[in-house]
Order: structure tokens, then C-alpha cells, then sequence
């Protein structure tokens, strides 16, 4: 083990200890307690310097002090369409963002946000809890299939982004493979790459990983002799539970799921045991019926318990759980999560480019505000821009431009400004779609 992942490792451990005994000595009957006592700290501070919670708070509309789950039900619920249109109203004014991150999914309405770097710091130690489920370290290398955003922008950032994950990921035994080609000799070079790597685990793209091991599947017993801890899937759910099956398989290791979106960051994580395990420290998470009444299966909503620049408090993501377990109407464990669908744009029939690839060229033009491929029967896709403003064409460009790193042939696509994309019978707005 070389210097900087040690340092890394011993940083990190006692914090680490610290999230283990937090979650092991609270009694599951006092998880809600606990969680309103803290939204109350935060709560304070909310409806003091975020507009849309303060207008609230002065009509009278919520409670200025939150003492039990039927209070706390009276906050209005927020999906990332209404934080979309109001995003200015849901931040906390109290001091700048230090940075401005934007979603991606399979929806194609990235939601731009603020953050502060306290976000980070407070979320990491559970980073590394969840991942110790699995018995993986700090120090431990990792080999990361995954989209490369960095790679698609330009100026000075570009190139201080570059360099971080050329030199800095390999200094801490990070090794980071595009995600955005799938094709079979694309995914065949990151299966050599891995066995010359060597890694202690895998994290990527749920349904990337299942290519990658459907492509490699003869190098079977190679990957066995890395001794692998984890393949770790993220981003989107297997199709089917037999894919996970033939990833640990292919790999001779366990297969776990991380949840977690850009805006929430982690959310919970499957155990060895079975199900996934819930952050409920940093997390307060309800399952309602399309009503809005608590139920067993159903839509997540999302409120975060520490200082965020963009404060989420029942928040919808757009999944659904399912089979949880509940203080009260706090979930803190349950057994799947439904509706995220990462697909992919078939360029031909060998050639698949992964959803983030599309969002991450997309995604840097401020004036797009969500978007749509649709295609033909004999595959000719047509992408459509959703904005509420002129889309010029130095914006087209740009975002041909950032395609084009990914595969010169979506640099050929044609690109269309509407004020409306197309939705399914249910509402919903599909990022691909046949015409």
C-alpha cells in the first residue's frame, strides 16, 4: 500500500467507527425521535434564509417548530420539475454555494443545484460505512466504469479535471473507464484493464456491468484470481436478478447496490444480508401512495438532515420502494427500489451509448432545461431541446461538439428546440422514445 492511500484509510476509519456505533446502539423505535429533534436544527435556519420555506412559515402555511411526523407532513412535497422552475426560491441564502452540480438519469430534465463543501465532509463517513458491509477499505483499489463528464468540457476546468483524474485517481489507487461506449471491444479493453489493475472491488453503471461481464465472461477464471470484495452497481437497478447472479459469477464475488442520486447523495445500500439498509442519520425517508398516505411499497420522498445550500425536505425522486421498514412512518431498511431505467441509444447494433453520456454532453448548456431522443425504425434519432429561450447555433455547436468526444456519429444527429417534449399515457417524460 503506497503512502497517500494509507493516510487516506487512517483518516477515514475512526470516523467510520464512529457511523457503526452510531447505528448500532440507536433502538429502531427512536429513529424517528431523533430525526425530527434534528430537522428542527436545520428547520430554523431554513425558513429563516430559503424564500419559498419562509413565505410559508410567515403564512402560516407549515409550523414554525416541527414536534411529531403530522406536523412534519404538512411541509409540501417538491419533485425535481417544480425545484427545476423554482430552484432561485429553494436556496439557502445564507452564505454562497461553493459549487453548482447538475443531475443526470434517465429522465433527460437534468436539475442544476448549489452545494457546499460541508455537504461533502458531513456525507463521506457514510460513504465508507456502507462500504465496509463488504469489508472495503479507503486504502483498497477500485476500478470505476463510469461516465467522464470532465472529458467533455473545455477551457481551464477541462484541464484541471483532466489532470485530476489522469494523476490524482491513480495516487489513490483509482482507475476510472468510460462508460459512455459499450461496445463489445470497448468493454473487452476494460476487462484486460481490470485484470492488470488489479483491483479490490468494481463500482459502476448497474447495466454496464452486466456487459462488461456478459463480453468477458472467458476470462472467468482470471477475475476469480483477483479475489475481488465487491462488483458494485449504481446509477440504475439490474433488469432481472439473474444478471446480478452472472456478474458474481463471472467476477467470484458478491454483487451489492449503492442508492443514491447527484442531488442527495448516498441514500442507502444493499447489505450482504439481504435488502438495503437506510442512512436514516443523514435521511429522513417516507414511502407514500400516489395519495400521498404512507404505504409499505411506494414513492420515496427524500429529506436531508444537514446544512445543505439546497435543502431537500420531501423531496421526490421519482423511484419507488419497496417491502420497508418503518418507526412510525420513517423507513430504515427496505427490500428493492423500482423506476429508475437507465436505456441506451442503439447507434447500431453493436454500439449502445449509455444515457449519462447523453446527458453529461447536454447537460453544460444552461439553457436547456430537459430533453428527448426519439428515433425511427431504421434508427434515426432526433434530439430534441427543451428551453424557454433562443437555442443559438453556437449552442447546437457546443453541444455537437461535447457528442462528438463521446462518438462522432451523435455529433450528426439533428438537434430541434421545442417548448414541450413528448410524454407517455402516465406522464411521464421518457428521454428515449421511438416516434
Amino acid at each position: 500500500m503506497s503512502l497517500l492511500p494509507y493516510l487516506r484509510e487512517k483518516n477515514i476509519r475512526p470516523k467510520v467507527r464512529k457511523e457503526q456505533e452510531f447505528y448500532n446502539n440507536m433502538e429502531v423505535g427512536k429513529i424517528t425521535n431523533y430525526q425530527i429533534n434534528v430537522f428542527n436544527q436545520i428547520w430554523e435556519t431554513i425558513q429563516t434564509h430559503v424564500p419559498y420555506y419562509n413565505d410559508l412559515v410567515n403564512k402560516r402555511k407549515v409550523p414554525k417548530i416541527i414536534t411529531n411526523f403530522e406536523e412534519f407532513k404538512k411541509l409540501p412535497t417538491i419533485d425535481r420539475s417544480f425545484a427545476n422552475q423554482h430552484i432561485k426560491e429553494l436556496i439557502d441564502r445564507s452564505k454562497k454555494p461553493d459549487s453548482w452540480g447538475t443531475t443526470g438519469g434517465s429522465t433527460g430534465n437534468p436539475l442544476q443545484y448549489p452545494s457546499w463543501k460541508t455537504e461533502t465532509q458531513e456525507c463521506e463517513p457514510a460513504v465508507w460505512y456502507v462500504r465496509d458491509f463488504y469489508n472495503i477499505k479507503r486504502s483498497d483499489r477500485m476500478f470505476r466504469i463510469w461516465g467522464h463528464s470532465h472529458t467533455l468540457g473545455s477551457g481551464l476546468t477541462k484541464y484541471k479535471n483532466m489532470l485530476k483524474f489522469k494523476i490524482g485517481l491513480p495516487l489513490i489507487g483509482y482507475k476510472r473507464f468510460s462508460a459512455y461506449d459499450l461496445s463489445n471491444e470497448k468493454l473487452r479493453d476494460a476487462g484486460e484493464q481490470i485484470i492488470n489493475f488489479k483491483p479490490k472491488y468494481i463500482v459502476g453503471y448497474s447495466k454496464a456491468l452486466y456487459m462488461l461481464a456478459k463480453v468477458n465472461a472467458d476470462r472467468k477464471t482470471e477475475f476469480h484470481k483477483l479475489n475481488l470484495k465487491v462488483v458494485m452497481g449504481a446509477a440504475e437497478g439490474f433488469d432481472k436478478n439473474e444478471d446480478k447472479n452472472f456478474i458474481s459469477e463471472i467476477f467470484g464475488c458478491p454483487v451489492g447496490l449503492q442508492y443514491a442520486t447527484m442531488e442527495t447523495k448516498y441514500l442507502a445500500h444493499t447489505h450482504p444480508d439481504g435488502g438495503y439498509k437506510v442512512l436514516w442519520r443523514n435521511n429522513l425517508i417516507e414511502c407514500v401512495d400516489n395519495e400521498g398516505n404512507p404505504s409499505q411499497s411506494g414513492r420515496i420522498l427524500v429529506t436531508s438532515l444537514y446544512p445543505r445550500a439546497f435543502p431537500l425536505i420531501r423531496y421526490e425522486i421519482g423511484d419507488i420502494i419497496t417491502g420497508t421498514e418503518k418507526n412510525l412512518e420513517s423507513v430504515y431498511r427496505f427490500e428493492a427500489v423500482k423506476g429508475r431505467d437507465n436505456d441506451f441509444l442503439m447507434l447500431d447494433e453493436n454500439t449502445p451509448i449509455h444515457s449519462e453520456g447523453i446527458t453529461h454532453a447536454i447537460k453544460f448548456s444552461k439553457k436547456v432545461t430537459a430533453y428527448q431522443i426519439r428515433y425511427t425504425k431504421d434508427l434515426k434519432y432526433t434530439i430534441y431541446l427543451k428551453s424557454d429561450v433562443e437555442i443559438t447555433e453556437n449552442d447546437i455547436r457546443e453541444i455537437k461538439h461535447r457528442l462528438l468526444k463521446i462518438d462522432k456519429r451523435l455529433a450528426e444527429l439533428e438537434i430541434k428546440r421545442v417548448n414541450e417534449l413528448r410524454q407517455t399515457i402516465a406522464g411521464k417524460t421518457k428521454w428515449l422514445t421511438r416516434e
